[in-house]
């Protein structure tokens, strides 16, 4: 069954080689956003929703990942990578469907950026730490992820509805 919903994937990779000495005035970790569009072109409403339904990334209309490494001397980085619909003529959509979907992306866009905010969270605490427990703090920040979904109906309490 198709979903008329995204959800997000949180993968979080931590490499910890060793455990160095770190103060937590070293260097903020590296941190790389990505955002990949998959196209969309209905005109319509309800096919808008049928084509993220079909086009989605793992049948969600969005989906992050985030990933965090660390070396052996506690250098770390996070990669986020957000994929998102981006319809391919949005002039041919008509005023009020294009203020629909405008509507439910931005807010669909914040979500996902939310998601994202935890995994560089995440880096930032393993910092602190000195990267000791990096793997308990992981899974602390994924289950911070699936909470947020939860309390926010994947967005939908924050906007991301198309009807």
């Amino acid at each position: 069954m198709k979903k008329n919903f995204f959800d997000i994937g949180v993968l979080a990779l931590g490499l910890a080689l060793g455990f160095g000495g770190l103060s937590t005035a070293h260097a903020k970790p590296k941190v790389t956003e990505t955002i990949k569009t998959y196209a969309v072109s209905a005109t319509s409403v309800a096919g808008l929703v049928q084509e993220m339904n079909e086009k989605g990334p793992k049948g969600f209309w969005a989906f992050t990942d985030w990933y965090v490494r660390w070396t052996g001397d506690c250098k770390l980085s996070v990669t986020v990578d957000i994929t998102l619909p981006k319809h391919n003529n949005p002039a041919k959509m008509p005023a009020e469907v294009r203020t629909k979907f405008d509507a439910m992306l931005a807010a669909l866009t914040e979500h996902e950026r939310q998601h994202g905010r935890h995994g560089i969270a995440a880096a930032q605490e393993i910092e602190a730490a000195g990267c000791a427990g990096g793997d308990a703090i992981l899974k602390k920040y994924n289950a911070i992820d699936v909470k947020f979904d939860k309390t926010t109906d994947h967005g939908r309490k924050k906007g991301v509805v198309l009807r």
